[in-house]
């Protein structure tokens, strides 16, 4: 939910990743884990060199984690072969499969990590594959592996426990802000140079996504709005029309032509309750059919992985659903009640 950087690193941190390093981190964990609805907190290290195996060297980038911790943030990586990482097993790696199909590796073969170290020297470590990993993501499974956050500490030679990243996990994403406001206090009160991202400072896609299906939607809403409201209209239209002698004789007994206004917007009303009742009932229903059943949709460009679509049921879109469904048929009724009332008696009782 939350993420905690060295102030500036979202910037340069890419072109001097050792000069925006959060320092002290064991005791700034401890600080961090009694802040309310803060449920994890880990840290993670990034880094980047050659692998190679035998005769064959690619290009890596890493990312040293606690194992425990990373399980529970890297649901989409998903351990295809092997198993995960493990505090007892330190030299243990898991690679993107696509890294470990270009070297023919399986767990229990060695590798050879070459980085370099704060200081600029050149470091190597002999590592072993633990498992191999798919996220879906193509780009990222063919250059991508994760190690022990101790050991990218030693082979990178920093010994004040420095990390890059320190990731904070809620209870529930709700409680994003208000513990935003508390780490803000924090790191105020304790002179920290630092900067916090949120998931939604870093999730421009899911933003970008969420834009494009609202004006979707926003248009998909007018269109039925319509098609309700003329639908409306013309069932009303046609009542009116078959039921002219009727009105007639009402208005002859002396109801008001307001009376005959309320009559027929009434009645729009109530097939407007009928057919929301109706439409959230079936949505529901045909909503709860495609979730079991499931439908596969292709991998999207750049991505290997396809996904099962399910459909969740938000009682907030229901009830707007709802809403809307009963105000389009109401105002639908509004200018054939107006008609009806609007009949001449004489003329409506003549008619057949």
């Amino acid at each position: 939910h939350i993420q905690i950087y060295r102030r500036g690193y979202s910037e340069k941190g890419n072109l001097a990743p050792f000069d925006y390093l959060i320092a002290d981190y064991p005791a700034l964990r401890e600080e961090l884990r009694r802040i309310e609805h803060v449920t994890m907190v880990t840290a993670r290290l990034g880094f980047s060199g050659l692998v190679s195996t035998g005769d064959t060297t690619t290009a890596f980038v890493g990312a040293g984690v606690v194992p425990e911790g990373e399980m529970d943030l890297s649901a989409l990586a998903v351990i295809v072969d092997g198993k995960e990482l493990a505090t007892r097993d330190p030299r243990g790696v898991t690679l993107g499969v696509g890294l470990a199909r270009a070297f023919g590796v399986k767990p229990g073969d060695d590798l050879t990590l070459l980085t370099t170290t704060k200081a600029g020297a050149i470091n190597a470590l002999a590592v072993k594959v633990r498992g191999v990993w798919e996220s879906g993501e193509k780009a990222y499974d063919d250059r991508f592996l994760r190690i022990g956050l101790p050991e990218t500490q030693r082979v990178l030679d920093l010994e004040g426990g420095e990390v890059q990243s320190i990731v904070l996990l809620l209870d529930a994403t709700d409680n994003t802000a208000a513990v935003r406001e508390s780490l803000q206090r924090l790191i105020r009160n304790r002179g920290l140079d630092l900067e916090i991202k949120t998931w939604e400072d870093l999730a421009l896609r899911y933003h970008q996504v969420r834009e494009l299906f609202g004006r979707i939607f926003a248009v998909l809403t007018l269109i039925v709005s319509i098609m309700v409201v003329f639908g409306i209209t013309n069932t009303m239209t046609m009542a009116i029309f078959e039921r002219t002698r009727e009105i007639g004789t009402v208005m002859a007994l002396g109801t008001r032509r307001r009376g005959v206004v309320s009559m027929f917007v009434l009645e729009g009303f109530v097939l407007g309750v009928l057919g929301a009742v109706a439409g959230v009932v079936l949505g529901v229903a045909l909503a709860k059919a495609i979730s079991a059943v499931g439908i596969q949709l292709p991998p999207p460009p750049g991505s290997t992985r396809g996904f099962m679509v399910q459909i969740f049921v938000v009682p907030a879109v229901l009830a707007q659903a709802f809403e809307l469904s009963i105000v389009a048929a109401t105002l639908a009724s509004l200018y054939p009640a107006w008609r009806a009332a609007r009949l001449n008696v004489v003329e409506a009782l003549r008619h057949v």
